[in-house]
């Protein structure tokens, strides 16, 4: 009996704690949204991977986690950290400046889509009918997402911004990619702190020039952009992996799917966005689609 309750404990530790992230990284949209009044989109990336290095960097210390990098793998870790923390921070950051918390939300949430489709493409793993037909859900529901009420409006800087989220989406790809083979070498956490490391040098091209400009932001932009390196970068991931390894991964992935729900309605009281008929539409197909192929 003891261990039935020490076992349900657990599980609903688990549960409680794999909310942790999915509400921290709802609300990163919004928090990068506020801190974009005051810094530039590749200056609050960078200062938050200053922030999550130190905690990564510590934590490993701590627990004497440190695992030392082979020469031939340095240039994976460069190159993963480049699109997965630069580029996709530099596009995310930048797509969030013009279009609205709510809509880069639901577009990243099809990233196992189009993850799924380069796994096919480059890594010949079977798809079956029913992963086709969810592909195309996911894609029909960004581009209900991404557009004015089902039409696509050239002119609009919200487009733009859609667009630029869908490089970050493009860029979080090629990040797995790379990844794959880091995964079988190393612990997760040792390549997420020197991908965090790697990339706060990687970033200098991008800042350089804002040097000059940079100034100690607002007392709310700074408690948003610790939030975003302390509880989006650094403790989600703790959160997430501890509840990963006793939910398994589809359960996982599953509360995942709670992100774009959760970021719309923090942008709706927070920021006071709103959705069309047809984003919302096209929301309801990611979140559909992605469901479905977890369960496939």
């Amino acid at each position: 009996m003891k261990i039935f309750r020490d076992g349900k404990k657990d599980y609903y530790l688990s549960v409680a704690l794999i909310m942790l992230p999915v509400i921290f990284w709802a609300y990163s949209f919004i928090s990068t949204k506020i801190v974009l009044t005051e810094l530039s989109p590749a200056s609050i990336a960078f200062f938050r991977q200053i922030i999550a290095a130190v905690i990564l960097l510590l934590w490993l210390l701590f627990t004497r986690s440190f695992v030392p990098v082979r020469l031939k793998d340095l240039g994976f870790i460069a190159a993963s950290g480049f699109f997965g923390i630069v580029l996709y921070f530099i596009f995310e950051n930048t797509g969030i400046k013009y279009t609205t918390a709510s809509n880069a939300s639901m577009i990243v949430a099809s990233v196992p889509i189009f993850t799924l489709i380069s796994e096919a493409l480059l890594f010949k793993q079977k798809i079956n009918l029913k992963m086709v037909l969810c592909i195309i859900l996911s894609i029909l529901g960004v581009y209900l997402v991404i557009t004015v009420n089902g039409t696509l409006d050239l002119s609009s800087s919200t487009l733009v911004g859609n667009l630029l989220v869908i490089a970050a989406m493009i860029a979080w790809v090629v990040y797995t990619i790379f990844n794959k083979s880091l995964s079988e070498k190393y612990p997760s956490i040792v390549i997420t702190a020197y991908q965090t490391v790697a990339s706060i040098f990687l970033f200098i091209p991008f800042v350089i020039h804002e040097v000059d400009s940079w100034k100690v932001p607002s007392p709310v932009s700074l408690v948003n952009l610790i939030y975003l390196g302390v509880l989006c970068s650094a403790a989600s991931y703790f959160f997430y992996i501890y509840a990963s390894k006793r939910l398994g991964p589809t359960v996982s992935s599953a509360f995942l799917n709670f992100i774009p729900v959760f970021s719309v309605i923090f942008g709706y009281f927070v920021l006071g966005e709103k959705l069309t008929v047809v984003q919302i539409a096209g929301m309801v197909l990611i979140m559909a689609s992605i469901v479905k192929i977890n369960k496939s």
